[in-house]
């Protein structure tokens, strides 16, 4: 994760967290950018415990888990989605694919955390504004 280019950059603070062990379980699905692994570390700065990984390609979880070691290995986003430990789901997907993710996350009843951008047309944005109205979850945005 020392790499420089932007694709891959992934800063690493010391830990503070705001959350007891075990409090905060997070999943990371769609890993097509490496902005992945910088929202990662924040979440486990900050106490989060990742529970899970899933992307269809397996090149991506196998270097996921050879970066965060212990992570689960779900089938299928539905697997993800349907654990109710946890509670928010970061995902690094192909930008125009984020907010359908995100839509699903929600409907799910979690929040959901995107690289940017997180959406790329003004109907994404109504969308995503409308299931936060209707779900009450949150849709943030990382800006490494």
């Amino acid at each position: 994760m020392g790499r420089a280019d932007g694709m891959n950059y992934a800063p690493q603070g010391k830990p503070n967290p705001v959350v007891e062990k075990g409090e905060f379980r997070f999943a990371a699905v769609g890993l097509d950018h490496g902005h992945i692994y910088g929202m990662s570390n924040g979440l486990i700065e900050a106490g989060a415990e990742v529970a899970w990984v899933y992307d269809p390609d397996p090149a991506k979880v196998e270097k996921y888990v050879e970066l965060f070691p212990g992570v689960g290995v779900a089938a299928s986003e539905e697997q993800v989605l349907s654990d109710e430990s946890v509670q928010l789901i970061a995902g690094a997907s192909i930008p125009a694919q984020r907010c359908d993710l995100g839509l699903r996350v929600m409907a799910a009843g979690k929040d959901y955390f995107a690289d940017k951008p997180p959406l790329t047309t003004l109907e994404q944005l109504e969308q995503a504004k409308a299931k936060v109205q209707q779900t009450g979850q949150k849709y943030a945005v990382y800006y490494s």
